[in-house]
């Protein structure tokens, strides 16, 4: 599995976020993407995911060395999580999961158990999602990446609102993912480091 960005640029009204960006991410690999705050972060990780389009340029899914894989189905090759993709708060997590196994975001088997167990919380059965603490459902967010089958993982600065136990958490786990082509947005030290590859967005302005 392989990412192609070509030529990538993206213009908000008169000012270019991302200028030139080309680069081919490869699974195994794992890329972080660096920038202070505001400076396109969030954006280019949206167009590399294929959630946004491009003003200029193109991102291709590729299988094997060159088979380009159909734009319409490049979601579906995507785990993404981000403090801005919501939930939805009416369910119970119970129902949030059965849900998402429903759509084949998560694997059959999973179950709320062993879920819970995973990610190291135990909420009330009965409570709704919007109940629960921000720092509990960024959680659930990242576990549900992580526990997905998908070959490409999508994080915009994934320990927001954690506290320290559940950064550790976040660290430990992302470990066990190294089959698989990682793309972290944040300019956090340590979620920089968990990388291999540090991509500055600030090259492409």
């Amino acid at each position: 599995m392989k990412i192609l960005a070509e030529h990538v640029e993206k213009k908000f009204r008169q000012e270019w976020v991302v200028r030139s960006f080309s680069y081919l991410f490869e699974s195994g690999q794992s890329y972080a993407l660096t920038g202070p705050n505001g400076s396109g972060k969030s954006t280019l990780l949206r167009i590399l995911a294929q959630y946004s389009l491009p003003t200029k340029g193109q991102v291709q899914f590729l299988q094997g060395e060159s088979t380009r894989i159909e734009s319409d189905q490049c979601h579906s090759l995507v785990a993404y999580a981000a403090p801005y993709v919501e939930l939805i708060e009416e369910f119970t997590l119970s129902e949030l999961l059965n849900f998402l196994i429903q759509l084949k975001a998560l694997p059959n088997q999973l179950n709320l158990q062993n879920f819970q167990e995973y990610i190291e919380l135990q909420p009330d059965k009965s409570k709704f999602i919007k109940n629960y603490s921000s720092g509990m459902r960024q959680k659930i967010k990242l576990g549900l990446a992580l526990l997905s089958e998908k070959p490409c993982l999508f994080l915009d600065e994934p320990t927001t609102n954690l506290d320290e136990k559940a950064k550790n958490w976040f660290y430990q786990k992302i470990k066990e993912q190294s089959n698989r082509l990682i793309i972290i947005a944040s300019n956090e030290v340590a979620e920089i480091d968990l990388c291999q590859h540090r991509i500055s967005i600030l090259d492409f302005k």
